[in-house]
C-alpha cells in the first residue's frame, strides 16, 4: 500500500514498507492530509506495455507474465536485492520491446522468455536458479530453444579482466555481466 501526503502544491510520496524508505516523524503526520491509493493491476500494465512495444500475443503473454512474478514472490527465497514490482517489470518490458524490434520475425513467446530469464537470472542467488528456470519452463512450455545471443564486446572485455586480474575464468561471469 502507498500512503501519499498532499501539502499545498507539492506531493510528497511515503513508501514506508520500501528499501530505504522511513515513516514521518508524528509531529509531522498531523500537519498533512492522508490519501490511500489501490495496488495497480499489474497485468494490466504488462499487455498495454507489451502492446506499446509491438507483440501481438498480448493477452497470453501477460498473463504468463504476471503469473511468472507472482510465483516468483512466492516461491523464492527473500532476499533484500530481489524485486519483482513495477520498476523491474518496465525495466523487463522494455528490453522485450528492443528484442522485438531487433528481430521483429522471431517467436514472440521466445522473446519474452528470453528477456526474462536474461533479466532476473544474474539477480538471482544460485539457490533460486533452478526453481526460477523450473517455473520458466512450466509457464512457457512451447519454447523449446532460445538461441544464445552473443555479445563479443562484453565477453572479450571480461576475458581481458579475468586474465588482469590473473583470475580463473568462470562462463557464469558472462551471464552476470550480460
Amino acid at each position: 500500500m502507498i500512503e501519499i501526503i498532499h501539502t499545498v502544491g507539492y506531493f510528497i510520496t511515503m513508501n514506508p514498507g520500501y528499501a530505504g524508505r522511513k515513516e514521518l516523524p508524528e509531529n509531522l503526520k498531523v500537519l498533512f492530509r492522508g490519501v490511500m491509493m489501490m495496488v495497480p493491476d499489474r497485468e494490466i500494465i504488462m499487455k498495454v506495455k507489451l502492446a506499446s512495444v509491438g507483440y501481438n500475443a498480448i493477452d497470453t503473454l501477460g498473463k504468463k507474465f504476471n503469473i511468472l512474478y507472482r510465483l516468483c514472490e512466492e516461491q523464492l527465497s527473500k532476499q533484500k536485492h530481489y524485486d519483482f514490482g513495477l520498476r523491474n517489470i518496465l525495466s523487463v518490458l522494455r528490453t522485450a520491446g528492443n528484442t522485438k524490434r531487433q528481430e521483429p520475425k522471431s517467436d514472440e513467446e521466445m522473446l519474452l522468455y528470453r528477456s526474462l530469464r536474461d533479466m532476473n537470472l544474474s539477480k538471482l542467488v544460485s539457490d533460486d536458479i533452478p526453481l526460477f528456470n523450473s517455473l520458466l519452463t512450466d509457464i512457457f512450455p512451447n519454447v523449446k530453444s532460445v538461441p544464445k545471443v552473443n555479445y563479443p564486446v562484453i565477453e572479450k572485455g571480461v576475458r581481458e579482466q579475468v586474465e588482469k586480474k590473473r583470475l580463473i575464468y568462470q562462463d557464469t561471469w558472462i551471464l552476470k555481466n550480460i
